[in-house]
């Protein structure tokens, strides 16, 4: 089997969480009753119920309001698509903490917590302009 990457992160409620990525056009891999999978930047990333989470981590889930347990960084084609992803975001319930904006003269993205509290980001990067 070729290795690959899976991500796991706790919810809280499955079925509001299967409309908000669906509603944000990510490609639905995977259903079960504990469980739903989504194909998000060429990785696997399984939203899982948290009492399945804490029995697959041995641990208790991150209190995402107190702290962060991650950022996850999505690539972006175009300018443009930060600013529809933006608005798709807050569209469907999701918070935009830091909006559209340029990044260290070569980036654009903006960045949103997802209904469980978990950190996202959009970022288009313009490597031409890296190094200027």
């Amino acid at each position: 089997m070729p290795q690959e990457l899976w991500l796991n992160l706790p919810v809280k409620d499955l079925n509001k969480t299967k409309a908000f990525f669906s509603e944000l056009g990510f490609e639905k891999l995977r259903d079960a009753p504990e469980m739903v999978g989504f194909k998000i930047g060429g990785v696997s990333v399984l939203m899982v119920t948290e009492t399945r989470f804490e029995k697959f981590a041995l641990n208790k889930v991150t209190d995402t309001l107190k702290g962060n347990e991650l950022l996850i960084s999505i690539g972006a084609p175009s300018k443009e698509y930060v600013n529809t992803m933006a608005a798709k975001v807050e569209a469907v319930g999701g918070t935009v903490f830091s909006r559209p904006a340029k990044i260290q003269g070569w980036m654009y993205g903006f960045a949103f917590s997802d209904l469980d509290g978990h950190r996202w980001n959009y970022l288009y990067m313009d490597f031409d302009k890296m190094n200027q």
